[in-house]
């Protein structure tokens, strides 16, 4: 039951976000994003210089090697090039959503495109911890 309420939550905020906007994304950057799968080079908490404090745990170990690819139609998938334990599964399917104001839904959360090209993309969102501001930031290259 439960899965089925997120799929369903997913394909709504995927929805409101690609349609009630009145904006999408450019074809430009969607070929960008789209035309071949992305692996991970970094991603931590920094603060605006992208110097990492810390490696997050979400990449640490054999989650560095999945490949990342995003599908025109909105899905994609984190591919699983080592498994960690028997009977695990191959990928971990999620939606995405990218408009033209530079921001991108991924992974359950809204993040700021600070570069997209054919080899790298930088996406980053601010948050606050305990009143202090912290900036989350992805780095996915080709």
């Amino acid at each position: 039951m439960m899965p089925k309420y997120w799929t369903i939550v997913s394909l709504a905020v995927f929805v409101c976000f690609t349609g009630c906007s009145g904006r999408g994304s450019s074809k430009k950057d969607v070929e960008l994003l789209t035309n071949s799968p992305w692996k991970y080079e970094r991603a931590g908490f920094n603060d605006e210089d992208v110097s990492f404090d810390a490696l997050s745990p979400q990449i640490a170990g054999n989650e560095r090697d999945n490949i990342i690819i995003f599908r025109k139609d909105g899905t994609g998938s984190s591919e699983f090039v080592r498994r960690t334990r028997t009977g695990a599964p191959d990928s971990f399917p999620f939606i995405w959503a990218l408009s033209n104001d530079s921001t991108i839904y991924f992974q359950d959360q809204y993040y700021k495109v600070r570069v997209l090209t054919s080899q790298r993309l930088e996406i980053y969102a601010d948050q606050k911890f305990g009143g202090t501001k912290t900036r989350y930031t992805i780095v996915l290259k080709r």
